[in-house]
């Protein structure tokens, strides 16, 4: 049992799975106007597709998190 099996393709691909679930599941709460947890469900995909190294899944889910931030969540003065 002293070989070593390599599964890190298996990680790699499960992260941008999840990624991509945790996004499409976003979109449903950001459909029933629950801006928080689309947010949060955000946050969640991002750090999925950075394990992944799916840089540009990544940067397209921090710009849709900052687009929902400002235009939703922003205080009123």
């Amino acid at each position: 049992m002293n070989e070593k099996i390599d599964t890190s393709g298996q990680f790699i691909e499960f992260y941008k799975k999840k990624g991509d679930y945790l996004y499409e599941l976003s979109q449903n709460h950001f459909m029933n106007r629950e801006y928080k947890k689309t947010l949060e469900l955000l946050n969640q995909a991002y750090s999925m597709y950075v394990k992944a190294g799916a840089k540009e899944d990544a940067e397209r889910i921090k710009q849709r998190f900052n687009q929902i931030k400002e235009k939703y969540l922003k205080k009123k003065k």
